[in-house]
């Protein structure tokens, strides 16, 4: 059961990170998570809304560091962004769930596998991307409705949402690029 920390203790590392590292051999390091969050950018032509909600995220990660529970508010909270995301690029005149605007960001070609930098892939396939609309509204589903299952992996998620939401609202040089049949 999580414990309310002490005054003492917020400031140093949560102690669920050193057991782990027990197991791992690896401790976390704070000025490392925080220069990989740093490295999560996003493009100029990404709404500032969204700039300033994926930058809770990164700072919400961030504080992992001291409060291992926070995971899985910050994986729910890279969900609802890449929503907020495709709900602002999509501009539904009814309401559309997750599922659906993930269902049309693949079809119009929006995301594909080729703009996400963690499967190494320059094929213009969407495998992954078909799989994740439905991968993801469960995952936010059981984030969103209640869920004890910890997991340390916040960078992640962070680079996930960086990377879809760089495909929605991509450079000038990027339009394009990985776009279907091109």
């Amino acid at each position: 059961m999580e414990q309310f920390k002490s005054i003492e203790e917020l400031t140093q590392i949560d102690r669920k990170h050193l057991t782990l590292s027990t197991l791992t051999g690896k401790v976390i390091d704070l000025e490392k998570l925080h220069a990989a969050l740093a490295a999560e950018t996003l493009n100029e032509e990404v709404p500032d809304e969204l700039k300033g909600q994926f930058n809770i995220a990164k700072n919400m990660a961030l504080y992992t560091y001291y409060f291992y529970a926070l995971a899985p508010e910050v994986h729910l909270k890279t969900y609802t962004v890449i929503e907020h995301a495709l709900r602002l690029k999509a501009q539904p005149k009814t309401h559309m769930g997750l599922r659906k605007l993930l269902a049309k960001a693949v079809k119009d070609g929006w995301i594909c596998d080729a703009g996400f930098r963690r499967l190494e892939t320059t094929e213009p396939g969407n495998e992954w991307c078909q799989r994740m609309v439905d991968v993801i509204p469960r995952m936010r589903n059981s984030q969103a409705h209640g869920s004890s299952m910890l997991v340390p992996d916040c960078l992640h998620y962070i680079s996930i949402c960086a990377d879809f939401l760089n495909q929605l609202y991509p450079t000038n040089k990027d339009i394009g690029l990985h776009r279907k049949g091109e």
